[in-house]
C-alpha cells in the first residue's frame, strides 16, 4: 500500500505541488493528471524512491516497478525494432500478477493502438495484488481503470478560439442535401511495394466532422497529408499512386501537421488559431499535448462550425468530436456516419473491419 501525508516538492525556486495527501489500499489504483510541469513523472520517481520529496511523508509497503510508455528494455529473444509497442509491453508486464507489487505506469498507452489499450484495462483489471499509480493523460484509459484521479497543476489555460471563416447553420451529418466540399475515388497510395492504403472512396459534405481510424496508423496520417498536397499544389491525386482528390471551390483548408513536442504543437496551434479556413485537416493534433490544453483544444474545435476531417489516438478525443468515422484500412475503408462508440460496437462494422484486415 501507499500512505502519502502532506507531501511537498521543490526544485530550485519553483513549487511543483504542495500538501498532497492519499492512501492506495494493495490492489488499488489511482490516476494522476496534470499539465506539463505539474509533477506527474516526479510524483512517481518519489514513490520509486529516485526523488526525494522537500516536505512530507510517503510510506511505501512493497517493491516498486515502473513502466513507461516509452518502453527501451533489452529483449535477448527478440531485437527491441521488430516488436511493436504492446508486445513490448506484455513482455516487461509478464510475471507481474504473481508478485504483490506497487506498479507506477507513466504515459503506459502513449503508443498503444485501441487493442493495445484495451488489452491493459484488461490486464489490470484480472490483476488484485497490483497496487497501481497511473499518469496519464488519456482519459479513456483513466476512466476505465480508476475510480480516484488527483489533478496535479493549474488546469486553466488560455482559451483556444477557432472561428469558422463562414457561418454555416448546424446540419445533420447524414443529411444527403448539404453540398460535397470534398470527393476522394479509388486512391491508392504504395511505399516499397506495399499498399499503405487502397481503394478509398468518400464524399465528404459540409460541416461533418470525420475521424479516420483503425489500425493503420502510417496509412492514417499519410491519406491526411495526401489530401492536403492534392488541395496545396491543385493536384488531382495528391502525389498518390492512382485515384482522384477533387475539393469543392469554396473550400479554405487549414491542415495541422503531426509534431513530437508541446513546443511545437502549440506554434502549430497558435497557426490554427490565426487561419481563415472552413476545412480542417488535423493529424494527431493531441499527440504531444498535456491533459488541460487537449481539454481546451477539444472545446474549441466543438464548436467549428466547418468541416473536420482528423486522426486521433485519444478516443474521447474522437468520440466528443466526430459525427462520422472512416476506419481507413492497407485494403479498403469502413465507413458509417455514427459516434465513435457506436462505429466500435456495432456488429456489422466489426465484421467489415475483419475483412478489410483479413482477420
Amino acid at each position: 500500500m501507499i500512505e502519502v501525508k502532506n507531501l511537498c516538492l521543490t526544485l530550485g525556486q519553483k513549487e511543483i505541488f504542495s500538501n498532497l495527501n492519499f492512501e492506495i489500499p494493495i490492489g488499488g489504483r489511482l490516476g494522476v493528471v496534470g499539465g506539463e510541469g505539474s509533477g506527474k513523472s516526479s510524483l512517481l520517481d518519489i514513490i520509486a524512491g529516485r526523488l526525494i520529496q522537500t516536505a512530507g511523508d510517503m510510506k511505501v509497503s512493497e517493491e516498486v516497478f515502473t513502466v513507461t510508455g516509452n518502453i527501451s528494455a533489452d529483449f535477448s529473444e527478440l531485437r527491441l525494432a521488430e516488436m511493436s509497442a504492446i508486445e513490448k509491453l506484455k513482455r516487461t508486464l509478464r510475471g507481474l500478477e504473481k508478485r504483490e507489487i506497487i506498479l507506477l505506469l507513466d504515459e503506459p498507452t502513449k503508443n498503444l493502438d485501441a487493442d493495445g489499450v484495451e488489452w491493459l484495462i484488461n490486464f489490470l483489471d484480472t490483476q488484485k495484488n497490483l497496487t497501481t499509480v497511473i499518469a496519464s493523460s488519456d482519459r479513456y484509459f483513466l476512466n476505465k481503470t480508476c475510480k480516484n484521479i488527483i489533478r496535479l497543476g493549474n488546469f486553466e489555460t488560455g482559451e483556444i478560439k477557432i472561428t469558422c471563416s463562414e457561418d454555416f447553420p448546424q446540419t445533420q451529418p447524414d443529411d444527403w442535401t448539404v453540398p460535397a466540399v470534398l470527393e476522394v475515388e479509388d486512391l491508392q497510395k504504395v511505399r516499397d511495394g506495399e499498399p499503405l492504403f487502397k481503394h478509398v472512396n468518400f464524399t465528404i459534405r459540409r460541416g461533418q466532422k470525420v475521424a479516420f481510424v483503425g489500425q493503420n496508423k502510417i496509412g492514417k496520417s499519410r491519406l491526411i497529408k495526401t489530401l492536403w498536397q492534392a488541395f496545396q499544389d491543385k493536384d488531382s491525386n495528391g502525389g498518390a499512386a492512382s485515384g482522384e482528390i477533387k475539393f469543392s471551390d469554396d473550400v479554405k483548408l487549414f491542415y495541422l501537421q503531426k509534431v513530437f513536442s508541446s513546443a511545437s504543437a502549440k506554434t502549430e496551434i497558435e497557426k490554427l488559431q490565426n487561419s481563415d479556413a472552413n476545412f480542417l485537416l488535423l493529424d494527431n493534433p493531441t499527440v504531444a499535448l498535456d491533459l488541460p490544453m487537449i481539454e481546451t483544444l477539444e472545446k474549441a474545435i466543438m464548436n467549428f462550425s466547418g468541416t473536420i476531417i482528423f486522426a486521433d489516438e485519444d478516443r474521447v478525443f474522437t468520440q466528443n468530436i466526430a459525427n462520422r468515422i472512416i476506419d481507413i484500412a492497407p485494403s479498403g475503408t469502413v465507413d458509417r456516419i455514427s459516434s465513435y462508440e457506436d462505429f466500435l460496437s456495432n456488429e456489422t462494422v466489426k465484421q467489415q473491419i475483419k475483412e478489410k484486415y483479413h482477420i
